[in-house]
């Protein structure tokens, strides 16, 4: 894939994953425990996982992070998305290559868990 084509599909993916991250913030908790979210934006985490490869979705994982703080709370909202999309990110990548394509959907539930 050429540079400039990854890049772009590293941005939208990036932007998609803010725009769901964002969305999700305006959701009433589940639980009533802090920092608890239901965590759909590490969807496009996993999708940008299976195209691009972990070096790339690392970078939307970061990109979301970082611009969903922005909008959406100060530091404490920063702390606890990092947490949880950091671990998300480690069991999405020690799990893509073991269950085949049919079965990522298991591999959102482990990571969600």
């Amino acid at each position: 894939m050429k540079s400039s084509r990854r890049i772009a599909l590293i941005a939208a993916l990036a932007a998609v994953a803010l725009t769901i991250f964002v969305a999700e913030s305006q959701i009433p908790p589940v639980l009533p425990i802090p920092g608890i979210k239901l965590g759909l934006a590490n969807i496009v985490t996993l999708v940008a996982m299976v195209i691009l490869g972990r070096r790339d979705a690392f970078a939307v994982l970061v990109v979301r992070l970082v611009l969903g703080s922005m909008f959406t709370g100060g530091f404490s909202a920063f702390l606890f998305s990092a947490a949880g999309g950091l671990f998300a990110y480690l069991v999405l990548a020690a799990l893509v290559g073991v269950f085949p394509e049919k079965l990522l959907w298991v591999v959102s539930v482990f990571a969600a868990l």
